[in-house]
This record gives C-alpha cells, structure tokens and sequence, in this order.
C-alpha cells in the first residue's frame, strides 16, 4: 500500500545512510476546518479555536448534497493544521504533497504563500523547504474552493461536485539531491516498453534528476529490476554531474529482458523497478524510488477488437465514481481496494476509471488484479470558449498521463465525455463557433496526449446525437470512439441498442468501437413481476443487462464495454427512486449486491458459481393465491452450472436448465419464515446456497381464518413491491376489489408522459420521505377502497403525495428528453369517509402541505358487524387521488 509510516525516532538507531533516504508521511489528523474566508485565516494570529476539527479525507458536502434542499455548498474554505517538524529533518528538501482536492487550492506555510493548484482530481504537490521551521511547529494554512469556475472542467456533469481535501495530504523529506519531484506531481522516473513479445522485451528508464544543493554535484544513478520474488533480473549504471539548481530530464538507460513473464489479465505478473542514486564519491545512498513494471503488448482492431499479448480479449467490465454511502467522496483506502476487488470478483478485466483520475490506490490494484483501465481528464458536457479553459484542460492531460504512466494496467487516455450535452447554442454561427472551438480543445489534447505517451490508445466518449459530433469533426480524432448508449431507458426501443452499434461500424470504418456506458437504474428495494423502463426495479435491470451483453457478445468489432456504473453514486440534481443518487450500479452506495451483479458474475467468472437472487429481498409478502394457502412469486437463481435444483421449506420444486446465466423458479411461500436452498453440480464441484426470507402472506379472503388478518399495505397505481428495510413491511401492488378481498375502486394509475412515451410514476423527489417509490405513484380518480376485514380495531394509514406543481420545473439534462412533461394540477379537493363516516370535507393536499412532500394520516377506527374498511372519496374540485394505504389490526 501506498501509506509508509516513519517513527522519527527509528532514523537515528538505523545509523546516518538510512537517515539519508526519502522519508513519506501522511499528516491526515486533526485539522481545523470552517466554511467562508475568515479575516488573515494563514495568519498565526486567526483565531481558530472555535472551528470543527476534521480528519482528511474529508468533504464538506457528505450532507448538505443529500439533504431536501437544493443545491449545496460551493464556495470557499480554510483548513488550518498546527505541525511539529522534527529537527531530524533539517537540512533535506521538504515537500507537501496532495492526492486530491476539489477543485482550487491555495496553500500557505508560516502565514506564507507557497502555491496553488487547479483541478480537482490530479496530484500536485508543493516545495515548502525555504519556511519550515525545524524543532518547533509550524502552521500549515489551505485554502480550498469548490465554486464554478467556467475554465476549470468540470462545468457540468451527472455527478456531485463535492468540495474538500478528500485524498491524503503527504509530508515528504528528501536529501537535496533527489529524483525529481517537480515534474506534475510524477514519481520522476518514467519506464517505457517499445518493444516486448514472448521471447524478450526492451525496457526503457528515464530518471529525472534534481540538485538543489548551491554547488555542482556527481552521483551514479542505478535501476534494478526485480522479479515479484525481489530477486535481481537486471542492472544498470550511470554517472551524471549535475549543476546547483538543476533538474535533468534526459538520463535514460535501455534494459532487454530475455523470456519475459508477461503482464496479463489472468497473470498481472509486476517486476518491480528501484531506481537509485547514490553520492559518487562516498558511495552513500541519496534517495529511492520503486515503480511498477508490467510486460505487455496490445493493439484494438477495428474489426477484431482488442488483443492482449497476442490474444483476443473482450473487454467486459464497469465505469466508476469514487462515492460511499453518507461519504461523499472522501474515502479511505480500504474502500477504494474494495471496489476494485468487487470488480474483479464480477469477473470484470476493464474498469474506465471516470470521469476523472481517482486515488492512487485504484490503479495499484488495478495493476495487481490484471484489470485494464483507461483513465480520463474532466472535459465533461461542455467547453468554455477561453485559451484559459483550453489551458487548463491541457495541464489536466499532462498530469493524468505523468502521473500514472508507469501503470501496466492503463491502455486507454481519454478526454472528453458526451461534450456536446449541454451545448450553450442551438443554430447560427455562434453554433459554428462553438464547434469550432471545441474540436481545437479536442485537438489540443489529442496531440498533447500523443506526444506525452506515444504507446497507448485515445478514447473520447458521445452520447447518441453523432450528428453533433460529426459536424464538429470530434469523431474523426480519437483513436476509440467510446459511445454511451441508453435504449430501453431513456429511449423506448431496447432493439436500437444493437441497431446503433452496427449503424456506428458502418459509419466509422477504421474506428475502434467501445460502450463506454449503458444501464438503467435499479433501487434494490424494488421489484415488479411486470417490468418496464423506468420502474427501478430489479428485475428490469436483469432484462436490460441481458439484451445488452448478449449484443455485445454477438459483435467482435465490439472492443469492449463498461457498464454504468460499478456503484450508485450521488448526483445531486437528480431524484428518481433515490433523492440526489444515481443508482445505475451494480452495486449499491453501501455495495449491496444487486440481481445485475450476479449475473454478470455468473456471465463472465470461470470458477463455478451459484447464487440465489433477490438476496437482500428478505421481507416480501403477497396474496394467497393457491390452494395450500401460498404465494408463488418468482425467484431467480444465478450460476454459470447447466442447471439447478431448488427447494423452499425442503421439498423440491425440480431442476430447471440456466439460461443466459439464470433460472426463474416460482416458488410458493407460506407465511413467516421460508428457507431456499438452491443446489447445483458442475464438473467436481457441488455448490450449494441457502437463504432464509420472512415472508408477510396477505389472505385473498380477508376473513379466511387458515390466514389470520394482521396488516395489508398497498401502493396504488402501481405493479411494484416494494421493501421497507427500516421496519421490515413489505408494501405489494394493488388489485381491484372482490368482495370478500381487498383492492381499489375507480380510477387510473398515474403514468407520467415524456418525450418518449409515458412511463410509471413520478422523477420527483417527494420530500418528508427517504421511501420516495410508495408516494412516486398514485391511483387517479379513485372512489374508494376496501377490505373486507373481520372485525376489530385497525389503524388505516393513508399516504399522498401531490405529484403534479403549478409551478414550472427545470428539465434533468441528464435524462436525454426521458423527463416528464409538464402537466398542472389545478385546484384539487376531495372529501374522504371512513365506513361512512365523514373524516374530511375539503381535503386539498397541494394547498395543505405543498408540492411533492409525503402525507400520512392515521386514523383508527373500529370494524364491526362484519362490515369491513371501507376508504371513500368525494370528488369535489379535480380527481382525487391515494399514493398508498397501510391497515394494520390493533386488536
């Protein structure tokens, strides 16, 4: 790992030539943080003392992002950190290095100005030896402002822009003569491989040197490389003489390896390269360096995709955001590792690191697990019509390419993500200009990406408008054109997916193709046996998952992919199911597995695999609806066996064949606990898979003493189920009423109209609730509903939610015209009874409790001579409407 802790105290009993070695630090604790611009705040003399102490990483929007009021804190602050310096260290080059912090810094040490830096996502680092002082403490001050900046990318993006220190903070100390440090935040040695097959590879070690002592110097520079055992395979030397002052770039050493242990996705095998250098005279050791080295060679074809030392590899794998469930994105190591361990635990070898460079730790295990990345600056939706602008997206490039050069795992630079999504004209000249301007940014980076790194590939990514792209020439300067692609979400037709893909092959002949995104997105709470575009249940990602890799799979041209996205991740903008996340993973912020996991798991792993699906569905309840007093629902279980058996509550309900990696078995179950036990054979291997799921049976006759009544609860307009996980309730779809049963009575279900169709429910966010799927639908015009309940005391609960404003709203860019159109709803009052009797008059919802916020009204009522619940509802001014209805049996 990257953290390398050094007790001061050790450096005097290992004697003066290890004291001489570089010494790498984090100074993460115990900071102090306040939001504005207090008076003077690099000063000794602020005060600070009533300021929040704060461990970095840290964000100062992990709430203020998630909460029911929009927008969030962009604007400036300060962190201020009292540090004790040894004098251990007096004498040696000092320098403060950032992994990350969003998105302008200003740093002062001593109430002194050091440097600033701008861009969020890419290292930098500052020398601060000229004003530390030794043996005593010193005050380190940072400024820190996530405000828009209109030249600095991102403008826009479906993503949070969160502010903060959110990656480590370093303190490094050197001897004075040192591999560079000064060359974009880079390690100061650069390997390249120009030539590397089965039988021998050349390597070749560029070492950038610094002598910041005040007179010349002489030092020999050595590069060992190593096996993964630490055992010598080759050595080099060189003697350089370096003037006070200077910083050599041009010391370079070529290196052949005979019989190479090449770098592969199913062997990540690393030779490590320690580059050393040593006082020439004396023969002591000055400072140490160790890179990564992976062997490898890699092309992409347009027609035959892309090869990985020779063979052909379809690249399968995930895009992702670097948020946490209530985080942010301020994380510590251990969870970035445990991302990358998701992926290739799928069965992932691809991950498009996105849309920015992300911690270091990402791309080290990406280098230890075999997975291919591809990593890109934040030039996202849009462009600013500055040379200022222009500049700093170059110097974005430069760092994320000096900056992870040596990776093994990196094949692909990208630069620009659908730049055309947000464009500020629509025709004319100024449309013209536009364009224009945006392929010079284009262009810029593609010959500064070229220049910078020769060896790998270039990728830009397009959302589904080629037209845009095509008459700004963009599509002609990548050498990947990466295109994400939404059919069956954001589009009505799945089919235009693989319509699309063969149209772009034709089109772009030569081109490397990629979908660089596809996904719909899925709250794990829901699931509906009637699955279409935009419910967010479970199980319309397994349809969509499937249609798309199957056409993926079907088309060499096809590079490789990377779905959208590995994890949920916070988006402030949006609603959805989930206020202000985007949850298109795989895998949850909190990394809950979803259905669309395992079946990527089963569709891409070798080893054998057998789960059984809706795992974390483990409080379901439905009607009665076989003889024996069950519930068939159905139940997919995953495995990349032939087939599988299953039993619930220890009988068998036979074995079934996997097909496109799953079985859908319907499985009856009773009331209370039920055990599922899935089993399957596959060469050797007997696999086996247990889960236990409480299940709330609802009688189909209400008054049926074989199921005794305790609590129904419905959401209305609506085929879903939905998972209460806080109070384990299970809510299920509605059912018009029979009597002697339950259901509604008149009405429609609410479906929204869009540009593309009408889709189930409301994209609002319905504020007062964190269970936006219960109040996102409705039953229009409903008269009444009823439960033939036996007798009793119950507690009806009634749910709303007004999902139609008089006032007009702003359209979610990112939904590519999927949003709803908008409609008014006018004065809408209606009075309501219970069994009769009058329980409002004038009940207006809007008026009452305003827009989009959740209602609930319990009444408790008493149910007698065997007359049941009956809800009914009085049209007055409008349709009246009910979003849910909970009964509950007091007694």
């Amino acid at each position: 790992m990257k953290k390398l802790f050094y007790i001061f105290i050790l450096l005097f009993i290992v004697g003066w030539v290890q004291a001489q070695q570089r010494v790498v630090y984090t100074i993460n604790d115990g900071w102090k943080f306040t939001k504005g611009s207090p008076f003077e705040a690099q000063l000794t003399g602020c005060d600070d003392s009533s300021w929040e102490t704060v461990n970095i990483p840290h964000t100062w929007n992990d709430k203020d992002a998630d909460d029911e009021t929009p927008g969030f804190y962009r604007g400036p602050v300060w962190y201020r950190k009292q540090l004790f310096i040894d004098k251990s260290q007096e004498g040696r080059q000092a320098v403060i290095y950032f992994e990350g912090a969003n998105q302008e810094v200003r740093f002062y040490l001593n109430g002194q100005f050091v440097g600033e830096h701008k861009g969020g996502y890419t290292r930098f680092c500052f020398d601060i030896t000229p004003h530390l002082r030794y043996g005593q403490e010193n005050l380190f001050a940072i400024y820190v402002n996530n405000v828009y900046n209109p030249n600095i990318p991102p403008l826009s993006a479906d993503f949070t822009f969160f502010g903060g220190i959110y990656r480590d903070v370093y303190l490094q100390f050197m001897n004075p003569v040192h591999i560079a440090t000064n060359d974009y935040a880079s390690s100061g040695v650069y390997i390249r491989t120009p030539e590397v097959n089965n039988s021998a590879a050349s390597v070749e070690i560029t070492t950038l040197l610094t002598n910041d002592m005040p007179q010349a110097t002489e030092i020999r520079v050595e590069n060992i490389i190593c096996d993964a055992d630490g055992k010598e395979v080759k050595k080099t030397q060189a003697e350089v003489k370096l003037a006070a002052g200077e910083t050599k770039t041009d010391i370079s050493k070529k290196i052949k390896i005979d019989s190479p242990r090449l770098w592969d996705i199913d062997d990540p095998y690393r030779y490590m390269v320690y580059t050393r250098i040593f006082d020439k005279r004396k023969g002591t050791l000055l400072d140490e360096v160790v890179n990564p080295l992976g062997l490898r060679w890699f092309k992409f074809d347009s027609e035959k995709g892309f090869f990985l030392n020779g063979k052909g590899r379809k690249l399968i794998g995930t895009a992702r955001h670097q948020d946490y469930f209530q985080k942010g994105n301020a994380l510590r190591d251990e969870l970035h590792v445990q991302d990358v361990l998701l992926l290739k635990e799928m069965g992932g070898n691809y991950l498009r690191v996105s849309h920015y460079p992300q911690d270091p730790v990402i791309m080290e295990m990406c280098d230890k697990l075999g997975i291919v990345t591809s990593v890109e600056i934040p030039v996202v939706n849009a462009v600013t019509e500055t040379e200022e602008f222009l500049h700093n997206s170059v110097e974005m490039a430069k760092e994320m390419v000096r900056q992870d050069f040596n990776r093994p795992s990196v094949m692909i630079w990208g630069y620009m993500n659908e730049i055309f999504l947000r464009r500020p004209y629509t025709e004319g000249k100024q449309l013209e200009d536009y364009y224009r301007f945006t392929e010079k940014v284009a262009r810029a980076l593609e010959a500064t990406i070229r220049e910078e790194d020769p060896s790998r590939y270039t990728m830009m990514a397009y959302h589904n408008m080629p037209q845009y792209y095509e008459d700004a020439h963009l599509t002609e300067i990548p050498m990947i054109q990466g295109w994400n692609l939404y059919q069956g979400w954001y589009e009505p037709d799945i089919n235009e997916f693989q319509r699309l893909l063969d149209r772009a092959h034709k089109a772009y002949k030569g081109k490397v193709l990629m979908v660089t995104e596809y996904g719909p997105g899925v709250d794990p709470r829901v699931h509906s046996y009637q699955p279409e575009r935009f419910d967010f249940s479970q199980e319309y990602g397994l349809v969509y998952h499937k249609h798309y890799l199957n056409e993926m799979m079907k088309r060499p041209f096809i590079a490789g992919s990377s779905l959208w996205n590995l994890n949920d991740f916070y988006s402030e903008s949006r609603v959805d199911a989930v206020p202000h996340v985007n949850n298109k993973g795989v895998v949850g912020l909190n990394r809950e597995k979803k259905d669309v996991y395992w079946f990527y798991k089963t569709a891409l792993s070798r080893r054998p695999i057998l789960v059984i699906g809706n795992r974390e569905w483990k409080s379901r309840g439905g009607v009665v609806n076989t003889a024996q007093k069950e519930c068939i629902q159905s139940v997919p279980v995953f495995s990349n066996a032939e087939e599988v058996e299953l039993f619930v509550n220890n009988k068998s309900l036979g074995k079934k064949k996997i097909e496109d990696n799953y079985a859908l078995f319907d499985v009856p179950f009773v009331g209370g606990e039920n055990l599922l036990e899935a089993v399957a054979v596959t060469g050797d291997n007997k696999l086996r898979d247990m889960l236990r799921i409480q299940f709330q049976l609802v009688g189909s006759q209400l008054k049926d003493e074989a199921v005794p009544f305790t609590e129904i609860n419905v959401m209305l307009g609506s085929p879903r189920y939905f998972e209460d996980r806080a109070a384990n309730v299970a809510w299920i779809p509605e059912q018009e009423y029979k009597p002697g049963s339950w259901g509604f009575i008149g009405g429609t279900s609410y479906r929204r109209k869009t540009g593309f169709g009408t889709m189930l429910g409301s994209d609002i966010d319905i504020h007062g609730t964190d269970m936006n799927p219960i109040f996102q639908t409705q039953r229009v015009g409903i008269k009444s509903f009823k439960a033939d309940v036996p007798n009793g005391e119950y507690s009806v609960y009634l749910h709303w939610a007004e999902l139609e404003s008089d006032k007009e709203r702003e359209a979610l860019v990112y939904n590519l015209g999927a949003d709803s159109e908008q409609t008014f709803a006018g004065n809408r009052s209606f009075g309501i009874s219970i069994n009769g009797t009058t329980v409002s008059d004038d009940f207006n919802v809007a008026r009452d409790y305003g827009y989009a916020r959740a209602v609930i009204k319990k009444f408790v009522i008493t149910v007698k001579d065997g007359k049941g619940v009956s809800v009914d509802f009085h049209k007055k001014e409008g349709e009246p409407i009910l979003n849910a209805i909970r009964i509950y049996r007091n007694y």
